[in-house]
């Protein structure tokens, strides 16, 4: 019995130690502070294949997108004046990091399956707009207690090609270029 209570215990304890963070992702809280994630001519994204990623690490250098069950990207699917909006508004992700730890967050936009193998992304936004290049922080909750709100400021994202899109591009057209010439 002794040992039974005492594995239960480490076990509790390796479990504690192992506890992720939590935050809630807003990026719409009225029609005043919202996030309109646009193309980069100002035309509200919507559609089945358009989302946002959100990311986060220990520090704003190295953040890494929010995967797995629970942290899926959040879909563009809205229409009408609600297009470009997420939906939902807010989310709860859960971090790799401890609670209590101070995580950095930054959002992105994309088209595509999923985050890796899209060609079509936009860069990662990490400021607020009020606090001109300072990264977005948030104090992560442990479960079960309620996530910390992120809730960010007035902001649009613009859609820019890959730079592997933009070389394959060049490229062809530099070998077309040269083919001409030949003949």
């Amino acid at each position: 019995m002794k040992k039974l209570i005492l594995t239960a215990a480490a076990l509790m304890i390796v479990v504690g130690a192992q506890a992720q963070g939590y935050f809630n992702f807003i990026t719409r809280s009225d029609s005043t502070h919202q996030i309109k994630f646009t193309d980069a001519s100002g035309v509200a994204l919507t559609g089945s294949d358009y989302f946002v990623q959100v990311f986060a690490g220990a520090d704003a250098a190295n953040l890494v997108p929010l995967t797995g069950a629970g942290n899926e990207p959040l879909p563009l699917n809205r229409t009408g004046t609600g297009a470009g909006l997420t939906n939902p508004f807010s989310k709860i992700y859960t971090t790799t990091m401890a609670g209590g730890a101070t995580a950095y967050v930054g959002y992105a936009a994309f088209q595509g399956a999923d985050w890796a193998s899209a060609t079509t992304k936009s860069a990662i936004v990490t400021a607020a707009d009020a606090g001109a290049g300072a990264a977005l922080t948030v104090a992560l909750a442990v479960a079960p207690n309620l996530p910390n709100n992120l809730a960010l400021g007035n902001g649009t994202v613009a859609f820019v090609p890959e730079p592997t899109t933009l070389a394959l591009g060049l490229l062809g057209l530099a070998s077309l270029l040269v083919i001409r010439r030949r003949s």
